[in-house]
């Protein structure tokens, strides 16, 4: 069960939404909270969600913060994102519906989603794949550089079934993905390559991404170190044994 709190519609003509939750690396949850933080963007509704069912405390002093989705607006660019991607399929189902709702009330004719491609291996630039939801797009997106995602497999979460549910109302969407070898860990450079594309995509004036190169670097830093303490352990583990 969810409630919707509707501030105001903005006045569009001919609106594009982009619209993604947090996935595998954080890479739907990068790429939106950069758009939302670079774009001239007003919050104009919510979908609060009733979830977590618990409320957390420290030093004895309980307090609650309840999961939201925001709706934003940039000109004629409409804008969804929010805490977290419900793994409960009633609860997706549920969010997807009121994002369906809310793009067809304001007229919406293209979606686009964003997320995470897992693959054995990632070369220096990740990769950019796409899916959509209407066979005539397929040359259209690809005009952009993007591969398209080849064989059979599932796009799952938000971010893959909105797809679903928009060939149901008539609303094209696309969902761009950003190659991936660690679902476990931030990934700032998938994020980037994303971004490019949906800049000339939507033709939107480009924006310094400095936070997520920095996001990379103290990745790396992290990566580093894990690399060493595990080299470190190995070497103490051979001489143990050399003395057993």
């Amino acid at each position: 069960m969810l409630g919707t709190r509707i501030y105001y519609y903005p006045k569009v003509t001919n609106p594009t939404m982009v619209a993604a939750l947090p996935d595998m690396g954080n890479v739907a949850g990068l790429c939106m909270n950069t758009l939302v933080s670079k774009l001239d963007t007003k919050l104009f509704a919510e979908i609060y969600a009733y979830w977590p069912p618990y409320v957390s405390y420290k030093d004895g002093l309980a307090y609650y913060k309840q999961s939201t989705y925001r709706f934003y607006h940039s000109n004629e660019l409409l804008i969804f994102t929010g805490d977290f991607n419900p793994s409960d399929p009633r609860r997706l189902y549920e969010v997807c519906y009121e994002v369906v709702n809310i793009a067809q009330r304001l007229n919406v004719k293209r979606l686009y989603s964003l997320g995470a491609a897992l693959r054995a291996s990632v070369g220096a630039d990740p990769s950019v794949f796409y899916a959509v939801n209407n066979r005539r797009l397929l040359e259209e997106v690809k005009r952009y550089g993007i591969n398209t995602l080849e064989g059979e497999g599932n796009i799952t979460g938000f971010n893959g079934l909105i797809l679903g549910l928009c060939n149901e109302r008539g609303i094209d969407a696309v969902c761009i993905l950003g190659e991936i070898d660690n679902p476990e860990i931030i990934q700032p450079r998938a994020a980037k390559s994303i971004l490019k594309i949906l800049i000339k995509i939507l033709r939107l004036k480009e924006f310094s991404m400095h936070e997520l190169d920095e996001e990379e670097r103290r990745k790396r830093f992290m990566e580093e170190q894990m690399r060493y303490m595990s080299s470190v352990m190995d070497k103490d583990r051979e001489r143990q044994n050399i003395y057993h």
